[in-house]
């Protein structure tokens, strides 16, 4: 009788704990980034003062959902959008919002002195010709309306970290063919569309120094979250250091007699 022969002992291949625990970590970045840009939004919401009626225009409105809880303080908001890709276009204007396609580098197509609210959250970043930008929100806004933006913040605490690296700052794309120069973001994208790219990261100073130059007048500064510390620490962090904080924004009113 032919011996039978003994399978060799199949040897698991080892678990690579350092790649298993880079994962995680990198899970739990993931997480703390979005419980940060939930917080924006949330503060984004209260910026918006109660009323009945309001002309409100999104600009890069999306699919329009967030806009739409951002003017939960409004009973009737009357809420136009802009956006550069056509999806969003067709998606926000299903929600009833009045959405034009195009790129708000170039121009608002719409009349001036028309809007109560102007809203453009994680825009400006994305724009080489911030001061015509600038100078179109001022245009389209009725005196008196007003602008609530938000951005990434160039001197919050994790670019600091990256710049003092040598590292490109977190906020910021240089190559649209893939994420390089930061070996920790988180985003992994190739091929990245231009209109994706972070072009120009503000600090708090420069953000609002820059519609103060297009005659706005400041209200309200914020900073939003304190990235990468947990919540709820990382939303008092935020507001007692908003100047480090990963995400900044303003509301900036249009006067009543122009200067």
């Amino acid at each position: 009788m032919a011996q039978k022969l003994k399978k060799a002992p199949q040897s698991k291949k080892p678990i690579n704990r350092l790649v298993v625990i880079t994962r995680l970590f990198n899970k739990y970045l993931n997480y703390l980034w979005l419980k940060s840009a939930e917080q924006n939004n949330r503060i984004l919401i209260s910026r918006i003062n109660r009323a009945n009626f309001a002309k409100v225009l999104d600009i890069g409105c999306d699919s329009g959902k967030l806009i739409i809880e951002r003017v939960q303080n409004i009973r009737k908001p009357e809420i136009y959008g802009i956006d550069i890709r056509s999806e969003a276009v067709s998606s926000s204007r299903k929600l009833g919002i009045r959405t034009k396609k195009g790129n708000a580098e170039k121009g608002l197509p719409f009349h001036s002195n028309f809007f109560d609210i102007v809203s453009a959250n994680q825009i400006i970043e994305h724009l080489v010709n911030v001061d015509r930008f600038a100078s179109e929100i001022y245009r389209v806004l009725k005196p008196n309306g007003y602008l609530i933006l938000s951005t990434e913040n160039l001197s919050s605490w994790h670019n600091i970290f990256a710049l003092i690296l040598g590292w490109q700052a977190f906020s910021q794309h240089i190559s649209q063919i893939k994420n390089i120069g930061n070996p920790f973001r988180l985003s992994n994208w190739e091929d990245i569309p231009a209109y994706y790219t972070h072009v120009k990261i503000f600090t708090p100073k420069g953000l609002k120094d820059l519609f103060k130059t297009h005659n706005f007048q400041i209200i309200d500064f914020f900073g939003a979250s304190y990235y990468p510390f947990p919540p709820p620490l990382s939303s008092i962090l935020g507001k007692i250091d908003p100047r480090h904080s990963p995400f900044i924004g303003i509301k900036a009113r249009k006067p009543e007699v122009p200067k």
